[in-house]
């Protein structure tokens, strides 16, 4: 089974993580095609490519860098070469680069899946209403990485199978295990932010709900413009919560389980404006896999996430989020019981390994193999 991958996230080597378990453990023969380098986090970043598993093609590529586009000059060239069974695109089903891979494929006969995180039904020029038609109707399925994405192609017509998986899962491996899930000797519960500091992400709602808890303390942990970072830092010194709340810079992703094995509760109070809304929310599940407890909004995909293995409160209710960080400090039963369906539910459903697996079957289902 040779698989053409299409994805530009994919020039980091942990965004690799499937694709290298679905070669190892089920012997697809991946073929990653990525642009030479993409801008992650505002940061020049050249594809990995050393994995001796994967076969690594850079594309020819022409980028915009400010407005995240870019398509291929040699696409015709790739198909000659690869000649795979099945092509997988991590683009968004809109954009250019779908569009000529999927036209590509279908000139060629092969199967063909995209992937999508998009769940806002926005108005698109007449560019790229033409792409997304296309996607939608020559594409043989669909994977969408949250329930409103499936909802979405359904509404817009995609009568194949979608299937509901996000893009990344977590290695398990790589976060510790905390010697203690509860504090000791009267110490405070520990609650943190990890974010963008940004208005959507509901960081006001957080602090007015904390600000009167016995008990706790909050780290905001992020980075965003200047203005609004020092606008979060104003309401803090205006409700005299500099010793309650610490406001924290940027963490890096390789410093996070770190950061999630000193805190007990994560708290992602997002929420829904006309242009984005949360897609997944994958602290959530780098907390579950912490053994951290875990609060979240009803924004976007946040409350299919955590299911019953912690806490959702309405979006934008203050009051609401108080009584949930309420419940956990002061209910020790309840707060470990979380913690322990979230490391359930992140070990049977968001691994790397389960997402690769989930894979896998989608391809034998392509190609009717059994």
């Amino acid at each position: 089974m040779k698989v053409m991958f299409i994805s530009h996230s994919s020039v980091l080597e942990y965004h690799q993580q499937k694709l290298k378990i679905l070669s190892e453990k089920y012997g697809v023969e991946i073929h990653l095609i990525t642009p030479p380098y993409w801008y992650e986090g505002g940061n020049k970043t050249y594809q990995y490519n050393g994995n001796n598993k994967i076969y690594y093609h850079k594309g020819k590529v022409f980028m915009l860098k400010n407005r995240m586009f870019h398509f291929y000059f040699n696409v015709k060239e790739l198909f000659k070469k690869i000649k795979p069974d099945i092509v997988h695109i991590e683009e968004i089903p809109f954009n250019l680069v779908c569009w000529q891979f999927l036209r590509q494929a279908k000139k060629n006969k092969i199967k063909t899946i995209f992937f999508t995180w998009e769940n806002i039904r926005r108005k698109l020029n007449p560019v790229y209403k033409y792409f997304y038609r296309y996607s939608i109707k020559n594409s043989d399925c669909a994977i969408a990485g949250n329930e409103e994405g499936k909802n979405i192609l359904q509404e817009l017509g995609f009568n194949k199978e979608i299937y509901v998986i996000p893009q990344y899962g977590i290695n398990p491996e790589d976060f510790i295990k905390k010697d203690k899930l509860l504090p000791e000797n009267g110490e405070d519960y520990t609650a943190a932010y990890i974010g963008r500091i940004v208005p959507e992400k509901g960081l006001e709602i957080l602090i007015f709900a904390i600000k009167d808890i016995e008990k706790v303390k909050l780290i905001i942990a992020g980075k965003g413009p200047k203005e609004y970072e020092e606008k979060i830092k104003n309401l803090i010194k205006q409700n005299g919560l500099e010793k309650k709340i610490e406001f924290k810079g940027f963490i890096s992703s390789k410093n996070i389980p770190l950061f999630l094995s000193k805190i007990n509760i994560l708290i992602l109070p997002s929420l829904t404006f006309p242009d984005w809304k949360e897609q997944f929310g994958r602290v959530i599940i780098e907390a579950f896999a912490s053994k951290t407890a875990v609060i979240g909004s009803s924004s976007g995909e946040i409350p299919n996430v955590i299911k019953d293995a912690g806490f959702v409160f309405k979006e934008g209710d203050s009051k609401d989020l108080k009584e949930k960080i309420k419940t956990l400090i002061y209910n020790k039963e309840v707060y470990l019981r979380n913690i322990e369906k979230g490391y359930r539910r992140v070990l049977e459903n968001y691994t790397n390994e389960k997402i690769a697996e989930k894979i896998y079957q989608i391809y034998k289902n392509l190609l009717y193999i059994k």
